[in-house]
């Protein structure tokens, strides 16, 4: 293990924290898109499902579906999504993206995209390399993590 990994720790908990805080959730306000940060996200979760159940656009946002019928109510109101009854269960409410909700996302993730790249043309060719893949590395891990077993381990990790 590296010597001084609180030091390391720290210098990327600051760094990532000041990533997150710039190009995710916070620029989608900042940049005065028409939607917010909920909306982007669930557009997002719509547009990776093809279409979604309320309650499973629940349990991926991690709310109580009362919370997504009201975003719902917004986004159908602006013409981003429709609902529909599901033709095998017509208890099942099926959300789909419209036309515009495309669009809309699109541009979001356009301007994002627009942004980091502008971040990234920042470092130099080598850097840049050797910094996406760290990054695609570090990824990985944490997607891997089983956070129980890390608790248990990380009393005694000090440096």
């Amino acid at each position: 293990m590296f010597k001084d990994i609180d030091s390391l720790t720290e210098r990327f908990d600051a760094a990532l924290f000041v990533m997150v805080h710039n190009l995710g959730p916070q620029l989608i306000t900042r940049a005065q898109l028409g939607l917010t940060p909920g909306q982007v996200f669930m557009l997002h979760m719509i547009r990776q499902e093809n279409q979604c159940s309320v309650s499973k656009l629940a349990e991926k946002m991690e709310v109580n579906p009362s919370a997504i019928t009201v975003m719902l109510d917004r986004l159908e109101s602006h013409g981003h999504a429709v609902r529909t009854r599901d033709k095998d269960d017509r208890r099942v409410v099926v959300i789909h993206l419209t036309e515009a909700g495309e669009e809309a996302l699109n541009h979001v993730l356009n301007v994002r995209k627009q942004i980091m790249q502008h971040c990234l043309a920042q470092l130099k060719t080598d850097e840049l390399d050797a910094f996406v893949q760290t990054l695609e590395k570090f990824a990985d891990i944490s997607a891997g993590m089983e956070i129980k077993t890390i608790m248990g381990s990380v009393k005694g990790m000090g440096g």
